[in-house]
């Protein structure tokens, strides 16, 4: 029985690499926030000093990199020491596909791989950025009441019911909630076109809200609205939001993939349509 236990155990082990190496280009893109194509200098090796050599190492001089710029740089023409998908997965003058996410950012990157291909092609590469870039903005829309392009008319701070209990709830991560005005110019999901919708957002600035996204007059953007959550009550009610709301008819913009530019009017479209 133990010696069954045993080769099962060897054969799922056996497995998991030979797993990794089939997931195609698009869906180790998906999972990948570094992606770069490079060839391998020195198999077995390491350049990032908390990180010894081993043959799950290699160091890459990097001749492109498909995503990840906006977390290191680009890395093109720098060498980056790579944590293997597999002992032994590539040897000295290997050119491949590295697909990962950052171990360490030193003077030099460290990545540690979910997968390498030499067989890689950029169609399918930029595919998988794609619905890695789109699965937050689906994340939202699955939840939206509303999806539209408008234009933000007014903003002002949300009058909210007197309670003089509301203060004793208040922090500093208080939210200062604001309303925005806000004509409907194309929409997408709910809503008609010249309608008013009245967003609210966090004002605030505070480390907990400041990446919140704020409406200014002026401004035009895709909206992606939703009404409040569970989660969000407890803290709706704590600040009087909640009641100033159920007066009149008020959507939430509070995530930072609920405000898009109108450049992505199309790709939301699509989505919202159910388009990939």
């Amino acid at each position: 029985m133990n010696c069954v236990i045993a080769m099962l155990a060897l054969g799922m082990a056996a497995a998991g690499p030979a797993y990794a190496q089939r997931l195609s280009a698009s869906a180790l893109a998906e999972r990948s926030s570094i992606i770069v194509r490079g060839t391998v200098v020195r198999a077995g090796a390491s350049d990032e000093p908390m990180l010894a050599a081993s043959p799950s190492t290699a160091v890459i001089k990097i001749s492109h990199t498909y995503a990840g710029a906006e977390i290191a740089g680009d890395q093109t023409g720098l060498t980056a020491t790579v944590i293997l998908s597999r002992p032994g997965a590539v040897k000295d003058g290997t050119e491949a596909v590295f697909f990962g996410n950052p171990r360490f950012l030193g003077k030099t990157i460290t990545i540690a791989d979910d997968g390498e291909l030499t067989d890689a092609s950029v169609p399918e590469i930029e595919k998988g950025i794609q619905a890695r870039r789109d699965a937050p903005v689906r994340a939202r829309l699955a939840g939206a009441s509303t999806v539209f392009r408008g234009k933000v008319e007014k903003e002002a701070p949300l009058e909210v019911p007197a309670n003089p209990k509301l203060k004793q709830a208040g922090n500093e991560h208080d939210p200062e909630w604001h309303v925005a005005t806000v004509r409907v110019t194309t929409p997408m999901k709910g809503g008609k076109k010249d309608a008013i919708v009245s967003v609210v957002f966090a004002a605030s600035r505070d480390v907990t809200w400041v990446n919140s996204p704020k409406l200014r007059p002026g401004q035009e953007v895709v909206l992606i609205t939703h009404k409040p959550t569970k989660d969000e009550e407890p803290l709706l009610r704590a600040t009087g939001a909640l009641a100033a709301m159920q007066k009149q008819p008020f959507e939430l913009a509070t995530d930072i993939h609920d405000v898009l530019p109108v450049a992505d009017e199309a790709r939301v479209r699509g989505l919202v349509g159910g388009g990939h």
